[in-house]
């Protein structure tokens, strides 16, 4: 029985290291500059502060529930796809949360922030109150410009960089930020008019990105050929098409991926590289998402029709 429990604990053990190399290596392809990154050994948490440069693109679904607060500079964001779209200014003592499990398309500027990854099933394996996803969309769904929210963080910051976070009062603080957003009620926003692309403009773009579709393309370059700023025109493309910009290149390549997996005669990372992918596990986990089984998957079920 032991011996049971002890291989169960090693197997915990190991998903969470894999996590925390995963989580590093999301924080590497966002261009991030760490000044402290700590995980916590119990599988609860990770903390990261860093720089990050100026980003726009796909941002990969993670397991966990992200805190983040920005800490220096100002500048305008933009967030969209699975989980609740948000969209505002960055400025010092702004928090914002991700929901787990969700990929979007997001853009935001030169920054620093600082983030906490929290893994809701071992937090709610140690808490008497237990959350769900649910309990944040409110929350997710909006920018917080909330003293107390910035007060605590940067409490558990401080306490991280003296203590890791095995602290009775990381737990506590982590906790008490968990409740007061649990408990955010939605806020109406006074949204513009959202206009779609005209045929003539939708015509250009979507030929454009035929062209792309086996390199890469910006919703920069895209906003450029209809002369819209970059929110708009990622406003007018989903009025047009029911995806944002990003969404709809990622599920043209994926098409093209899948003709060439069905020829038969490249493996799945010259198939990667054939269609801009410099990392076939990125490409792996893209076409997962988009179809609903692996690359090799797929080759396997339809090489045989």
């Amino acid at each position: 029985m032991k011996s049971q429990v002890d291989n169960m604990q090693r197997k915990e053990s190991d998903i969470w290291l894999n996590e925390v190399d995963d989580f590093n290596v999301r924080m590497a392809e966002l261009d991030a500059t760490p000044s402290i990154s700590v995980s916590d050994k119990e599988g609860l948490a990770m903390l990261a502060h860093a720089r990050f440069s100026p980003f726009e693109g796909e941002i990969e679904a993670a397991p966990f529930l992200m805190l983040t607060l920005c800490t220096a500079k100002v500048g305008r964001m933009h967030r969209s796809g699975e989980g609740p779209s948000l969209e505002g200014v960055l400025r010092p003592g702004t928090f914002t949360m991700a929901l787990p499990d969700t990929s979007v398309f997001g853009s935001f500027p030169g920054t620093e922030m600082l983030g906490i990854a929290v893994n809701l099933s071992a937090l709610n394996s140690l808490a008497e109150h237990t959350y769900t996803t649910e309990d944040f969309i409110p929350a997710a769904s909006q920018l917080h410009n909330d003293v107390y929210l910035s007060s605590i963080m940067n409490a558990l910051w401080r306490d991280a960089e003296l203590h890791g976070l095995s602290s009775a009062f990381f737990e506590q603080g982590l906790n008490v930020i968990l409740q007061h957003l649990s408990n955010a009620e939605y806020k109406p926003v006074s949204k513009k008019p959202v206009y779609s692309l005209s045929k003539r403009h939708l015509k250009t773009v979507l030929e454009y990105i035929e062209s792309r579709v086996c390199s890469d393309v910006s919703v920069a370059e895209l906003a450029t050929l209809v002369r819209q700023d970059t929110q708009s025109f990622t406003r007018s493309f989903s009025a047009a098409t029911g995806y944002t910009p990003y969404a709809y290149f990622t599920l043209r390549r994926m098409e093209h991926a899948k003709r060439l997996i069905c020829q038969g005669n490249l493996n799945i990372t010259d198939v990667a590289i054939s269609i801009g992918y410099s990392n076939p596990s990125k490409f792996s986990a893209a076409f997962r998402r988009i179809v609903g089984v692996t690359p090799n998957t797929w080759r396997k079920e339809h090489i045989k029709q």
